[in-house]
C-alpha cells in the first residue's frame, strides 16, 4: 500500500510544507517517490519570526529528499512569511555555496504576478500595484513620525509587506529550478511544469489579471508626499501638534482618524498580495488535497464564480486561521461540505503563532472548521518540529 504524506514543519507564523507522493508512471508501472516543497518563511518581527528556525526545517526537508533533487518548488505569493526561508538559508544559513549543492530543483511555480515582465504586459496592474507602493511608502513614513506605543501594533504588518525585502527573496527563488519555472494562474495549461506521471493538478487561483485584487485604497492622509521608489524611505515627518488656539483634544481625535486611514490602505496592501496567492488542489488515487496560499474573501468569491470550487479532503487552511481566509456559506460548502460526499475523513492544517498578529488564528474560524474536519492547529504543537498527515491507497 503506498502512502502519500503532507508534513508541515514548524517555522512559527508562516508556511513549509513538504507533500511526499508516490509517482506510478503508467507506461512502465514503475512507482517513483517524488517531493513537493511549499513556501518556507515566515514573519520579521514579534513572536513569529524567529529566523532560528529556517535551517533546522531545511536540514529536516533535506534529510527527508536524501540527496534527491526536490521536484517541485511551489511560491504561493510575495509576502516574507512566505517567502524568506530559502533565501535567508542561501545568504546566512548555510556556509557559501554549501545550500544550493544540498537543495537541487527541477520545476517551481510561482505566482503569476511575480514575473519579471509581469507589469509590462499588464497595464492596468501596473498602474494600481504603483499605487498601492507609493501608499506603502507614506505608511512607512507616517508610522516612523508615529509614537512606539502607536506603531509597535503595525510594525508586523509593515515588514511583512516591504518591496525590497520580498523583492530579494522573489529574485532568488525565480532561478531557483534548473529544469523551469512557471508563473502560474487559474486555467494555465501546466504540460512540462512539472515531472508527474500519476498525480494531478488543477489550479484554482489567482487570476491571471491581478487588477481586480488591487483595490480598495483609501485617499492618503497627514499631508505627506508620495514617493516615486518602492518602498524608498524618506525623510520622516515631525509628529504634527495642534495649531494654537485649537482644542488639542479635537486635534489628536482628526489626526487618530487620519491615521486609521493609513491603517486600512495598510490591510489593503496587504490583502491584494495574499489574494494573488497561489491555490492548487492536487489529485492522487482518489485524495483531494488543497494548498490555497494566504487566499482571502475576493479570490475565494472569484473562485465560485468562475466554478473551480468542488469538495477536498485535506485543506491547508489559508492565512493561517484568519477570519477572512475562510470564506463562508455557499462557498465554503462547495470544497469543504457539512455532510463529506464520501466516507473518507477530512482533514485540516493551521499554519500559526501566537502574539504576532491580532485576531489570528481566529477562534469562531476554528470552530467552523473543525465542526467539518479534524483540525489542527501548529499552535497545539509547537514543541515538535513537525506535523504530518498521510493518505493511503
Amino acid at each position: 500500500m503506498d502512502t502519500l504524506r503532507v508534513r508541515a514543519y514548524n517555522v512559527r507564523f508562516g508556511d513549509a510544507i513538504l507533500v511526499t507522493v508516490p509517482d506510478r508512471d503508467p507506461a512502465t508501472g514503475t512507482t517513483t517517490k517524488r517531493h513537493i516543497l511549499i513556501d518556507v518563511g515566515n514573519v520579521l518581527s514579534k513572536e513569529g519570526g524567529a529566523d532560528s528556525v529556517f535551517k533546522p526545517a531545511l536540514d529536516a526537508i533535506l534529510k527527508e529528499l536524501a540527496g534527491h533533487t526536490l521536484d517541485l518548488y511551489v511560491m504561493t505569493h510575495e509576502h516574507l512569511d512566505h517567502v524568506q526561508g530559502l533565501f535567508y538559508c542561501s545568504t546566512k544559513g548555510f556556509a557559501a555555496g554549501e545550500f544550493e549543492q544540498k537543495l537541487k530543483v527541477d520545476y517551481a511555480w510561482l505566482t503569476a504576478s511575480a514575473a519579471k515582465n509581469y507589469y509590462d504586459t499588464h497595464p492596468q496592474a501596473r498602474k494600481l500595484k504603483q499605487a498601492f507602493l507609493e501608499a506603502y511608502a507614506r505608511i512607512r513614513l507616517h508610522l516612523q513620525a508615529a509614537p512606539p506605543e502607536v506603531a509597535s501594533h503595525f510594525e508586523t504588518l509593515l515588514a511583512n509587506n516591504d518591496p525590497s525585502s520580498t523583492g530579494q527573496c522573489v529574485d532568488y527563488l525565480r532561478g531557483l529550478a534548473k529544469k523551469k519555472t512557471t508563473y502560474v494562474s487559474r486555467g494555465l495549461d501546466l504540460a512540462g511544469a512539472h515531472p508527474f506521471k500519476e498525480a494531478t493538478f488543477k489550479i484554482w487561483g489567482p487570476e491571471e489579471d491581478t487588477s481586480d485584487y488591487y483595490r480598495g485604497l483609501l485617499p492618503s492622509a497627514v499631508g505627506l508626499t508620495p514617493t516615486t521608489a518602492a518602498g524608498a524611505i524618506g525623510t520622516a515627518p515631525v509628529r504634527p501638534l495642534p495649531p494654537a488656539g485649537v482644542d488639542a483634544e479635537a486635534f489628536f481625535n482628526l489626526v487618530e482618524m487620519r491615521q486609521r486611514g493609513f491603517v486600512d490602505n495598510l490591510l489593503a496592501i496587504d490583502k491584494a498580495a495574499n489574494n494573488t496567492s497561489v491555490v492548487f488542489s492536487l489529485h492522487w488515487r482518489g485524495w483531494k488535497l488543497l494548498f490555497p496560499g494566504d487566499a482571502e474573501q475576493a479570490s475565494w468569491k472569484m473562485m465560485k464564480a468562475q466554478g473551480v470550487l468542488e469538495p477536498v479532503h485535506f485543506l491547508k487552511v489559508a492565512h493561517h486561521g484568519s477570519q477572512n481566509g475562510t470564506p463562508d456559506g455557499d462557498v465554503l460548502e462547495a470544497f469543504l461540505p457539512k455532510k463529506a460526499p464520501d466516507k473518507k475523513t477530512r482533514r485540516a492544517l493551521i499554519s500559526t503563532w501566537r502574539d504576532t498578529y491580532n485576531g489570528i488564528p481566529n477562534d469562531p474560524t476554528n470552530k467552523k472548521l473543525s465542526d467539518r474536519c479534524k483540525l489542527v492547529s501548529m499552535l497545539d504543537k509547537d514543541t515538535v518540529p513537525y506535523v504530518e498527515w498521510t493518505f493511503r491507497a
